[in-house]
């Protein structure tokens, strides 16, 4: 009597230790679910399409602080600037390069565009080579260099910009919907 007990009591244990140990591949296996990547969620054009798609941001985001530069533009256009700027990233506090400052210190993007609304003027040029990496589940990085010409002296920066990937909602007519769609963030 006392072997069937044991007996019954080993095999209890033995079975209550595999539903636990199933109950934790589980959850590790949904949790990867949550940590995959970009390049693993869609095929490698889709996301080379919304790389591209952050390239031309970032190539329009160096024509703003351009314009902003530009004594002959009205303040009215200068605000109609700044708030596309503001569209383009994920916060108004994300960390950009001082492109005024010959030490490029990290500062707000707020406070870079008060920099460029009383700087002299400037002219930007993204290079064509850039470089996509570090992708995770959901952002990458994007490489590039920016030349600045200042007073007539022109000076290189490689750049390393982060690129956030979210879902937003969009109004078409009188429906919303989520759509993805690429939003900058810090440089680096």
């Amino acid at each position: 009597m006392a072997k069937n007990f044991l007996l019954i009591g080993i095999v209890l244990v033995s079975f209550f230790s595999r539903a636990q140990s199933a109950g934790n591949k589980e959850s590790v296996s949904e949790k990867k679910v949550v940590q995959q990547t970009l390049n693993q969620k869609f095929a490698a054009p889709v996301l080379s399409a919304y790389q591209e798609n952050s390239k031309t941001k970032i190539e329009d985001l160096f024509s703003y602080f351009q314009m902003l530069t530009d004594a002959s533009l009205s303040d009215d256009l200068k605000k109609e600037i700044v708030k596309s700027i503001n569209l383009l990233f994920k916060d108004s506090n994300t960390t950009v390069i001082d492109f005024t400052s010959e030490s490029l210190d990290k500062i707000t993007l707020q406070q870079f565009i008060q920099k460029l609304l009383i700087s002299e003027p400037m002219l930007f040029s993204v290079s064509n080579a850039t470089q996509f990496n570090s992708v995770d589940y959901n952002s990458w990085k994007i490489g590039y260099t920016i030349s600045i010409t200042k007073s007539g002296t022109t000076n290189s920066v490689k750049v390393v910009h982060k690129v956030f990937f979210f879902k937003t909602p969009k109004v078409f007519g009188d429906q919303t919907k989520e759509v993805l769609s690429t939003i900058l963030g810090e440089m680096q």
